[in-house]
């Protein structure tokens, strides 16, 4: 079969315009100027994105894109898995985070030496872990704990990034808690970070009455106003005026609008005025709306600053926790628009978690309900959390439950009945991107343990434009270099062997093309040692030929036995490299294993185009006419 000239021709002819085919988009798409693609991208959305699609993709260094250095937080997740906690333990826990950041040790190693010199028991509060008393055990656990952390991390951030549509992403492991993220092309950055980095935590509490809500603030303002430094004291004028913020939601109009300028210009003059902090020190914040309290954008920080005091969170009830709203709400006033932020007090056990969610899907709210036309998430439980999910809000109708993804309350409905099924929505959302990032994030599962950016840099495409340019350039002049030795050594058979180089780039970046491959600035480097490999396959069939003639063999005979003998050595030189490339591709990642996936098919190419194209256009001459001499 493969002696038979016409089979060989339309393998080769299939082949070469599969690879045009293919090749075609890329040129095209690569080929059009920034002008061009804005216009195509703006007039013709879908022929745009069909030919980008079908282009070869370009790694992080040829296109751009993010380089992201993510480490999981052991310390809070060392404090996590405890049996129990303590001041003492929460120390320790502390101060050994501090001394691995700053001496770059395993967390995991400092905690077992802290604990060794300050005669720590860890077993006390991880009995659960340790298998021994002493805290070797205790820790050697908490380690394989924290491997699989990351190693769960690692798989969750890749499951979100492919449901991102990122085109060959590198995730991998760096050192004992860090994960490196390369994103390619990412426009949005600031969505890809969140996507990245969001913990996932999703919790569904019960909110405090407004009743229960102003018995805390009350505490907490009457606590502030007994421990003013002295400079801040209440006169006794001011002492005996009575606090109102226990009434805060019913109050006809603003605490401290008496102490407002008359004409407000800006939303500087709405700020908190100290002398109604003198007597409302935390509810001088507050404003009531829709059914529960707010606090300016610009005044969060300062409440949070006081929330978070230790003194003052003895004043929460302990099963309560204060939660900020995820969205700031825009209110028009007469003269501006003031930016607010909710905030609620809900239980702190959660009557479900994220844990329980089966299904998580995009999608718009249906016409003619509160969030018609809106991105909203619609969520289905499994029968646990559908029959917990039924008794709670049966039992609850009429109060407020929040939905909280990671820390934050989206929205917190009203429950109008008992809600069978398990089938639920989270709404309050900017647009469906959002919808779908929290669904990806959820589906996706949640992050063992916190990780945090330390380490970010966005690569422009200029710097890929310049490596482009580069890699062309190497390519380009080592082409010419070699079709000009090959001739001045081979005259015919090096024009021949020029016409396979030139038929193996095409091949190689066709079926780059066709398996939706990356190409990285490695990658070129393995397209232009496949050119070396390409003609060195022919240089040995060539010297064959030379050795077959010296013998005394006719043209056709030197030709035949030429091919036969070299073909061996050829498929022995290759077959080692291949091995190493497939070595690299297995264990490598990112770069090294584009290099690999572009060697592997430039050798490949190689073979097909040294050995098969070159010799078929040889049988074709022989064919014609006998071949009586060979320049060669």
């Amino acid at each position: 079969m493969f002696n038979n000239l016409t089979f060989r021709w339309i393998l080769i002819s299939a082949l070469l315009a599969f690879a045009s085919f293919k090749l075609y988009p890329t040129l095209k798409f690569y080929n059009l100027s920034d002008e061009e693609k804005i216009k195509l991208k703006t007039e013709e959305p879908k022929v745009y994105k069909e030919l980008e699609d079908l282009s070869i993709n370009l790694g992080l260094d040829l296109q751009g894109g993010m380089h992201v250095v993510l480490e999981v937080d052991m310390d809070t997740l060392a404090l996590n898995v405890s049996d129990s906690q303590s001041e003492e333990l929460r120390e320790i826990i502390q101060d050994c985070a501090k001394i691995s950041g700053d001496e770059e040790k395993s967390f995991f190693d400092v905690l077992e030496d802290e604990a060794n010199d300050r005669d720590f028991r860890l077993i006390r509060y991880y009995h659960k872990l340790g298998t021994t008393s002493d805290n070797a055990s205790v820790v050697d656990e908490l380690r394989n704990r924290g491997d699989q952390a990351v190693g769960s991390a690692l798989e969750i951030i890749r499951n979100r990034v492919d449901e991102f549509g990122v085109s060959e992403p590198v995730i991998q492991r760096s050192g004992h808690n860090r994960i490196i993220v390369e994103l390619a092309g990412v426009k949005d950055t600031e969505r890809a970070r969140n996507l990245i980095r969001s913990t996932a935590l999703l919790e569904f509490n019960l909110v405090r009455t407004n009743e229960e809500v102003g018995e805390v603030i009350q505490a907490i303002d009457e606590f502030l106003i007994e421990n003013m430094p002295p400079e801040e004291a209440l006169t006794e004028l001011e002492i005996s005026e009575p606090l109102d913020s226990a009434d805060v939601f019913s109050q006809p109009k603003d605490i401290f609008a008496d102490a407002l300028d008359e004409e407000l210009n800006s939303e500087e003059s709405l700020l908190t005025p100290k002398e109604v902090l003198k007597t409302n020190p935390l509810s001088g914040y507050l404003r009531p709306i829709g059914g529960t309290v707010a606090v300016m954008e610009s005044e969060v920080e300062k409440v949070k600053e006081l929330l978070n005091r230790e003194d003052v969170k003895k004043n929460i009830p302990r099963h309560s926790k204060f939660v900020w709203s995820a969205k700031v709400l825009d209110v028009p006033t007469e003269l501006s628009t003031v930016q607010l932020r909710s905030l609620y007090l809900v239980k702190s056990n959660p009557w479900l978690t994220g844990g329980v969610v089966e299904n998580a899907l995009p999608n718009f709210g249906s016409a003619g309900s509160d969030n018609s036309g809106q991105a909203v998430v619609n969520l289905s439980m499994n029968s646990e959390g559908a029959r917990i999910w039924s008794r709670s809000t049966g039992a609850n109708i009429g109060r407020n439950v929040a939905i909280i993804l990671d820390g934050k309350i989206f929205m917190a409905p009203v429950i109008r009945d008992r809600i069978p099924g398990g089938r639920t929505q989270i709404s309050g959302l900017d647009d469906i991107n959002e919808a779908k990032d929290i669904s990806n994030v959820l589906q996706a599962g949640a992050l063992p343990a916190p990780v945090h950016i330390i380490e970010e840099r966005t690569v422009g495409p200029s710097l890929g434009s310049d490596s482009i340019n580069s890699g062309l350039k190497a390519l380009a002049y080592g082409f010419i270099l070699i079709i000009i030795l090959m001739i001045v050594i081979y005259s015919g058979f090096g024009m021949l062997a020029n016409l396979a180089v030139i038929l193996n780039v095409g091949l190689i970046i066709g079926l780059l093309s066709s398996l939706g491959a990356t190409l990285t600035l490695p990658g070129i480097a393995g397209l232009i040692l496949t050119i070396g490999m390409a003609v060195d396959a022919n240089v040995i069939i060539f010297e064959r030929i030379r050795e077959e003639l010296d013998s005394g063999k006719t043209a056709m005979s030197s030709i035949d036995a030429g091919y036969q003998r070299a073909f061996i050595t050829i498929l022995d030189a290759n077959i080692t490299t291949l091995i190493a490339a497939f070595v690299l591709w297995g264990i490598g990642t990112g770069s090294i294993k584009g290099f690999a996936i572009t060697l592997s098919i430039g050798i490949l190419c190689s073979m097909f185009t040294s050995i098969f194209i070159t010799r078929t256009i040889l049988m074709f001459l022989g064919s014609k006419k006998p071949l009586t001499k060979l320049y060669i």
